[in-house]
């Protein structure tokens, strides 16, 4: 059977942010904090402020977009008393002020988050926070004092994207094949963004929750897409229920409510059975170059099968071995 293990370490290398992409985040991220510092020491007597790397960029799984442009996400976490406690609106104001000269390009307010621009293709997303305690714990981790992230439309929410950051983590402790298979979710996704699929946290909780670790990084991915399938898939598995819950703070909220209308729960569900049937066929398939096409028609082009070295003899010596093809399988 065709090994694709390297062809798939090969893509994780493709698609993961190079250490100089890493860095000039890193750069800008920390520039930005400087300002909002400045800002908050010569304008805000009553508050102070703190940060908190978030997302994908702080768990190590970010991946480069298809389009070029990638983000980082900076939790900014505003402490101060409760009867100073400012409105959302308000505290974007001040986040905003602080950084709207950051870059040349256009400083964007939105609902949840203060972006700023590079032009280098990626941008810095600020997600505020107000905390009414500062007990100085490097961690923020206080699980009487939940932090409430600014809405513009929704008010102050209770959010603790720290906490999920530490859960996945703990999780992902020593598991550098679980990183890894969040990306190539992240991959699948990004290739299938006309379909709308699921965000890449309600992937990294599946995949979490039902990783399968192997030898093969192509066996360990089909085995946790199976295994999410057979967990969410409920059209095709009568114990399986759609959902995934936040492992922290909100627990009781169903991420995939937002993806459960009939049709894009019918385009998910049946984009991940697609991609299971195929990559059923890939691990059975004697050659290389064929089992890597497979994948590729699901994961993108950047799935690097051009560097596939394969002699004729070695797939003729493959089928000198018993037959283990599964021909009831269709071609996915």
């Amino acid at each position: 059977m065709a090994d694709l293990h390297e062809t798939f370490t090969e893509f994780n290398r493709i698609i993961a942010l190079s250490s100089t992409k890493k860095n000039e985040l890193r750069t800008s991220r920390n520039s930005i904090r400087k300002d909002i510092e400045t800002y908050f020491d010569k304008n805000r007597d009553k508050h102070t402020v703190k940060f908190k790397g978030q997302g994908s960029f702080a768990m190590n799984t970010t991946i480069l977009p298809i389009s070029g442009e990638y983000d980082v996400d900076d939790g900014v976490y505003i402490f101060g008393k409760e009867e100073d406690k400012p409105t959302p609106n308000t505290a974007h104001n001040w986040i905003f002020k602080a950084v709207e000269n950051r870059t040349n390009q256009e400083t964007i307010d939105k609902n949840t988050c203060v972006r700023v621009q590079y032009a280098k293709s990626y941008h810095v997303d600020l997600p505020i926070y107000y905390k009414t305690t500062d007990t100085d714990n490097e961690n923020f981790f206080d699980s009487e004092d939940i932090p409430e992230l600014a809405h513009k439309t929704k008010g102050w929410i209770e959010s603790d994207p720290y906490a999920f950051k530490k859960w996945f983590d703990e999780k992902a402790k020593d598991k550098n094949q679980l990183k890894r298979i969040v990306r190539y979710l992240k991959a699948w996704t990004d290739n299938k963004s006309h379909l709308n699929l699921p965000s890449g946290m309600v992937f990294t909780i599946l995949a979490v929750n039902n990783y399968v670790s192997k030898d093969r990084d192509d066996e360990s991915f089909l085995e946790t897409l199976q295994g999410i399938q057979k967990s969410i898939d409920d059209t095709r598995h009568i114990w399986a229920k759609y959902e995934c819950y936040r492992p922290t703070v909100d627990t009781l909220e169903n991420l995939l409510d937002k993806y459960s209308s009939e049709t894009r729960k019918k385009d998910f569900l049946d984009a991940l059975n697609s991609l299971i049937t195929s990559g059923k066929q890939a691990v059975e398939v004697k050659s290389k170059k064929d089992a890597c096409a497979k994948w590729q028609k699901h994961i993108g082009d950047r799935f690097p099968c051009s560097s596939i070295n394969e002699k004729d003899e070695d797939v003729a010596k493959a089928f000198a071995s018993p037959d283990q093809l599964r021909y009831d399988n269709k071609s996915a």
